[in-house]
């Protein structure tokens, strides 16, 4: 019975609102004839009266049916309609949210992870397996670009290199824009020998890749990388800090390389405000 009913509301949802209208009063005022037609004949029985109240029963329900069902199915219109453009409204309310979350973790320029998403992405895959290694890509006399061709062009070189990373990396590795020319990768479920060669990989293809600050000049983009193995177990202070200095070895050796961090290498020198400082604070000698 209620999938007939179902089966009926649809079929009449279809129709436009005078047939639906004519067609729910026609039923109503059927149904009004029939019953008050039973009733009066087990009453009455056939009197001569009956003709006459058949008559005020088929034409009385079409007075009251036809106001009421032409109310009834304009509201019905209004329901509906107010609850399409509810729909949309939400999907549209969607959409916002997910393109503000987008921008909220997504970096403007280069369409990869920024900082903050990155590191919060790197605290959860690190723990999905037990071999990860963690690379640290800066780009070498980058400021020579900016200085040299100005912001823009230096965007696009950033660019340029977020494109190669898109090439080699692949499609469960992270990468991320954590600084203005220092990028982070992720490598989930490798181990430190498959990352040196994934890290050649990356800074052969950015030398090697043809860029333009202005036509008909070429500038050869290089990259100097310092990675390390992380653990899930570790604290993500210690591979970020081991892949730093092994990034800052890769800098002292001449840049363009790409160095392994090893156990004694020495560390990135930290700014003369935080020097012999363990607790951050600094410290003014009077």
């Amino acid at each position: 019975m209620g999938f007939i009913l179902s089966r009926m509301n649809e079929v009449i949802s279809k129709l436009s609102p005078a047939r639906q209208i004519g067609m729910l009063s026609a039923t109503e005022v059927l149904s009004a004839f029939a019953v008050t037609a039973i009733a009066y004949l087990l009453i009455f029985g056939v009197d001569s009266n009956f003709w006459n109240v058949m008559t005020m029963a088929f034409l009385i329900p079409w007075v009251i049916c036809l106001p009421a069902n032409f109310y009834f199915i304009n509201q019905r219109k209004q329901l509906i309609d107010m609850a399409d453009e509810l729909k949309v409204t939400q999907e549209k309310l969607q959409q916002v949210n997910k393109d503000l979350q987008r921008k909220a973790n997504i970096d403007g320029l280069t369409g990869l992870a920024n900082r903050e998403y990155f590191i919060k992405l790197f605290d959860e895959r690190r723990m999905k397996s037990v071999n990860n290694v963690l690379m640290i890509i800066d780009a070498d006399h980058f400021k020579n670009i900016n200085d040299g061709y100005g912001h823009p062009v230096g965007d696009k070189a950033l660019i340029l290199m977020a494109s190669v990373f898109r090439r080699i990396l692949r499609k469960n590795d992270l990468v991320g824009r954590i600084g203005g020319e220092e990028f982070g990768v992720l490598l989930p479920d490798t181990c430190e020998t498959e990352g040196e060669i994934i890290g050649e990989m990356i800074r052969h293809e950015i030398e090697s890749t043809l860029f333009e600050p202005q036509e008909g000049i070429p500038h050869r983009i290089t990259v100097s990388i310092g990675l390390t193995g992380v653990s899930s177990y570790e604290e993500r202070a210690l591979p970020m800090r081991n892949a730093d200095s092994a990034l800052f070895e890769a800098k002292r050796r001449g840049r363009n390389q790409c160095v392994l961090y090893t156990h004694g290498m020495r560390a990135k020198p930290r700014p003369f405000y935080e020097a012999g400082n363990s607790s951050g604070r600094i410290q003014i000698s009077v």
